[in-house]
C-alpha cells in the first residue's frame, strides 16, 4: 500500500467574512501521485436565497503554477455541489482536472457564500498519496476547442437550434456530459453548450464525445453578485470578483480574449444581477427555463429597459437544465435558441452569427418559430431610419396557431394580431418615430406567457 501523508487545516469564519474568497495553502512534497480533499463545516444549509439559517461554503483548488498564472494553476471547482474530491495523474473527480501533481505550495480556495451569525467552523482533511514509480509521466488532458468545422451538412434554411445554457455533474447537474449530449440528439438539437459553473473539466469530457451535435465550449461564471456565460475557445476566467469595478474589468477581459459573454437570468432568485450598471456583456439571457416558472418577465424587462435607452444586446435563451434524470420543470431545450448562419457551418461560425444577433428564442425545440425581415435586413441587423418614420416589415410565424403576435418598439406594443394557422406570413408598416428598434414576439392568450421572441432590427439615424 502506498504511503500517505495527512494535512489538516481548520478554523472559524465569522459572519462579516461572508462574500470573501479564502485561499488556504498546503505544501506538496516530491513524488506525490494523488491528492484527496474532504471539507466539513458546521450548520450546513443550502444555497437558495430563502435558506438563511446556516452556512454554505464553496470549494476549489489551485496548483503551484498559480503563482505565475492563475489560469494555468486552476485545477478545479465544485462550488457547494460536493465537499470531497480527488486528483491524480490520470483521473479526477468531476469538476476537477487530472494531470501532474507538482511539488510546491497548493491552495484550497473556499468561497464563503453564506456565513450566519453563529459563525462557521471548518475542517479540511487533505490526504497526499505517494507516487508509484511510473515511466510514463502524467499529462494534462485536452479540452474541447471551438471547432471551425462540423460533422454535419449545412441546413438548407441556414437556421440551427440549440441550448446555450445547461449543466452536468461536473458542477451541480445530475448527469454525465455524454448523457446530456445524447438527450440533445434525441431532441433534434443542432448545437449545445454545456456551461458548468466556474470549471473546465466538462470541456475535457465533451472533447471525447463523437456526435453530430455542434458542441460549443462554455462556462457559467458564477459569482456572489450574478452569473454570466462565456462561449468560445477559452481558458479559465477568474470568478473572484467583489465589486462592480472588478466585475466590469473581468467581463471586458473576456471580451478582449474573443469570448462571447452573456448576463444570465437577471431576475430575483435568478440569482439576480446585483451590479445594475455593469453592462460589458454582449448578450442578455432573456429566457431561462420555462417562461412562467422562472419569472422571465423580469429578464425581459431588464433587456427592454436597456434597449429603450438605445443600447444593443443580443437576446438569448437556454434551459439552465440541471436535472436531466428527474426534470420536473426545466427540461433541456426549454428554452431553445435559433441562430441563422448562412453557408458553411461550425461552432465558431454559430458564435459569430449569434454575436450579430441573428437569432430568436422559442419555448421548446418544437416550439413556434418567428422570422422578422425589413427588406434584406433581418433580426440583429441595423438599417437607416426611413425619412417618413414608417418601416415595412415582413413577418413569418410557424406553429403559432392561437398565439397573439406583438410588434414591439421603445413605445411598447404597436401592433397586436391573433395568429390563426400554423404558417402565417404578414406584411406590416409600423411607426418608428421615437424608437431605435423594432422586434416581434408571440404570446399565449390563456396566461400571457411567451411562446417565441425575436431579436430587434435596429434603426440608425
Amino acid at each position: 500500500m502506498s504511503e500517505r501523508t495527512e494535512v489538516i487545516l481548520e478554523g472559524t469564519f465569522q459572519q462579516n467574512d461572508q462574500g470573501r474568497f479564502v485561499a488556504l495553502p498546503f505544501d506538496v512534497p516530491p513524488h506525490i501521485g494523488r491528492v484527496d480533499v474532504h471539507l466539513e463545516f458546521s450548520d450546513k444549509t443550502g444555497t437558495e436565497p430563502w435558506e438563511t439559517e446556516g452556512n454554505a461554503l464553496d470549494i476549489g483548488i489551485f496548483d503551484p503554477r498559480e503563482n505565475d498564472d492563475p489560469r494555468k494553476g486552476f485545477r478545479g471547482w465544485s462550488g457547494s455541489a460536493r465537499m470531497d474530491f480527488s486528483i491524480d495523474g490520470d483521473t479526477a473527480t468531476p469538476g476537477y482536472i487530472s494531470g501532474p501533481i507538482q511539488q510546491g505550495t497548493w491552495h484550497i480556495l473556499l468561497g464563503l457564500f453564506k456565513i450566519w451569525h453563529k459563525g462557521c467552523d471548518y475542517k479540511l482533511t487533505i490526504t497526499l498519496t505517494h507516487d508509484v514509480p511510473n515511466n510514463t509521466p502524467a499529462e494534462f488532458p485536452i479540452q474541447l476547442p471551438l471547432r471551425t468545422e462540423a460533422k454535419r451538412e449545412a441546413s438548407a434554411t441556414g437556421w440551427y437550434k440549440g441550448d446555450l445554457h445547461c449543466h452536468s455533474f461536473h458542477s451541480d447537474g445530475d448527469s454525465d456530459p455524454i448523457n446530456v449530449v445524447k438527450e440533445a440528439e434525441r431532441l433534434g438539437l443542432d448545437f449545445l453548450a454545456v456551461t458548468d459553473h466556474n470549471t473546465l473539466s466538462h470541456q475535457v469530457a465533451l472533447n471525447t464525445i463523437d456526435t453530430e451535435v455542434m458542441l460549443i465550449p462554455g462556462v457559467e461564471i458564477t459569482t456572489f453578485s450574478g452569473h454570466w456565460n462565456i462561449w468560445g475557445d477559452f481558458d479559465w476566467i477568474d470568478f473572484r470578483v467583489d465589486s462592480a469595478e472588478k466585475m466590469d474589468a473581468t467581463i471586458q477581459e473576456a471580451n478582449r480574449r474573443g469570448y462571447l459573454t452573456s448576463c444570465n437570468h437577471p431576475r430575483p432568485n435568478g440569482p439576480a444581477w446585483k451590479f445594475e450598471n455593469v453592462e460589458s456583456f454582449n448578450c442578455i439571457e432573456v429566457w431561462n427555463s420555462p417562461w412562467l416558472i422562472e419569472h422571465n418577465h423580469h429578464c425581459l424587462s431588464f433587456w427592454e429597459t436597456r434597449l429603450n435607452q438605445g443600447k444593443r444586446f443580443v437576446a438569448v435563451g437556454g434551459s439552465d437544465n440541471h436535472e436531466l434524470k428527474n426534470a420536473a420543470e426545466s427540461h433541456l431545450g426549454q428554452a431553445t435558441t435559433y441562430i441563422y448562419c448562412d453557408g458553411e457551418i461550425s461552432p465558431a461560425r454559430l458564435l459569430q452569427a449569434l454575436r450579430a444577433g441573428h437569432a430568436f428564442v422559442t419555448c421548446a425545440p418544437d416550439g413556434p418559430q418567428i422570422y422578422l425581415l425589413s427588406g434584406t435586413a433581418m433580426m440583429g441587423d441595423s438599417i437607416l431610419r426611413p425619412s417618413n418614420n414608417q418601416l415595412k416589415l415582413q413577418i413569418e410565424v410557424l406553429r403559432g396557431d392561437g398565439g397573439q403576435l406583438e410588434v414591439c418598439t421603445a413605445k411598447g406594443v404597436s401592433e397586436s394580431i391573433l395568429i390563426t394557422g400554423n404558417q402565417t406570413k404578414l406584411e406590416l408598416e409600423v411607426d418608428i418615430k421615437d424608437t431605435s428598434y423594432v422586434r416581434v414576439q408571440l404570446r399565449r392568450l390563456e396566461d400571457n406567457s411567451m411562446l417565441v421572441l425575436s431579436n430587434p432590427i435596429y434603426l440608425d439615424d
